[in-house]
């Protein structure tokens, strides 16, 4: 799984980079604070799968602008 290691600083520039929704942006701040797959399911009322592969478009957008 992704793990996220960003400052505010490194998050702001890549948010000025990249869409990401709002969903992959709680995201993006549970996987910072080295949240489970499974907790950040329950916290957005989604099942485990729909994270996953959130947390993979965001990995594929990051990519793209690295």
């Amino acid at each position: 799984m992704l793990k996220f290691a960003f400052t505010k600083a490194e998050l702001e520039d890549l948010k000025s980079k990249i869409y990401l929704s709002e969903i992959q942006e709680r995201i993006i701040i549970y996987r910072m604070k080295d949240y489970s797959i499974a907790k950040m399911a329950e916290l957005e009322k989604y099942s485990t799968s729909h994270i996953s592969k959130e947390i993979e478009k965001i990995g594929k957008k990051i990519k793209k602008v690295m």
